[in-house]
């Protein structure tokens, strides 16, 4: 549990970052977690002089002369697990087919896969993303390939676009694969720290056939507060570890595959 609670508290200070000030109230609501947990997660980043609770909540703490990027959650997360997202990503590559019409969502690990297509063998293809770093190094992709990039309200923490806007564009479009990453995935499905990313992931998982999702190791077995989907929406699972033994009968259950 001691990765998931690393996760939340750079959720916690992406949180804090983007508004400047929070109640912990509003701490324990968006995160789904106990005020005891808030408190022992603000007491590890105070430490860290990340940082401080004042009258009424926590302010952030910006670190001096200006160390830490604007997109510095996304970096961290970039970096985490590396070797594991990208055999990750290489198995997820054997799932995409010559001319296929796929969505990547914001995740690092699909960023992975991303870097994957790149330098595979398929020559024609279009991705559709809400994700601001795949966007980003499309200008490296082949010629023949094609980016349709969702605009919306962007989202310091995730690195991507949302919003109403975000899910509008969706509805009109025809996908045949959505790859998506999530928190934690459990026996009750995939989960989110965020509400408005549980949505749009949820719209997409509705209008398509075939929703992967990509978990490394460190994602089984946890949740959050907002559920992406079910284990039986689901067509594959895709990780670089064996999934416990009752995720793995669950799957089964409903017809969830795992590569």
């Amino acid at each position: 549990m001691a990765q998931l609670a690393d996760i939340r508290r750079q959720e916690m200070r992406e949180y804090l970052r983007e508004r400047g000030h929070g109640s912990i109230a509003e701490i324990c609501q968006h995160f789904g977690v106990s005020v005891a947990t808030v408190h022992r997660d603000l007491d590890e980043m105070m430490a860290a002089g990340l940082v401080r609770k004042v009258h009424g909540g926590v302010e952030y703490l910006a670190p001096p002369n200006g160390e830490e990027g604007w997109n510095s959650g996304f970096a961290i997360r970039l970096r985490r697990n590396c070797e594991g997202k990208k055999t990750i990503a290489e198995k997820a590559l054997t799932l995409i087919e010559e001319d296929d019409v796929v969505f990547l969502d914001s995740s690092t690990t699909s960023l992975y896969l991303a870097r994957a297509i790149r330098s595979g063998a398929l020559h024609r293809l279009t991705l559709v993303t809400n994700s601001n770093a795949i966007a980003n190094e499309f200008p490296t992709f082949p010629r023949s390939f094609t980016l349709l990039s969702l605009g919306g309200s962007y989202h310091f923490q995730l690195n991507s676009f949302l919003g109403g806007i975000t899910r509008e564009a969706v509805r009109h479009l025809r996908l045949r694969k959505v790859f998506l990453s999530a928190v934690g995935v459990s026996t009750d499905g995939a989960f989110t720290f965020h509400e408005d990313h549980a949505a749009f992931l949820r719209e997409l998982v509705e209008r398509v056939e075939t929703t992967i999702l990509l978990a490394d190791g460190s994602k089984f077995g946890r949740e959050a507060l907002f559920r992406v989907c079910e284990l039986s929406e689901l067509a594959c699972i895709v990780s670089e570890a064996a999934p416990p033994p009752a995720l793995a009968e669950a799957c089964r259950a409903v017809g969830c595959n795992l590569l």
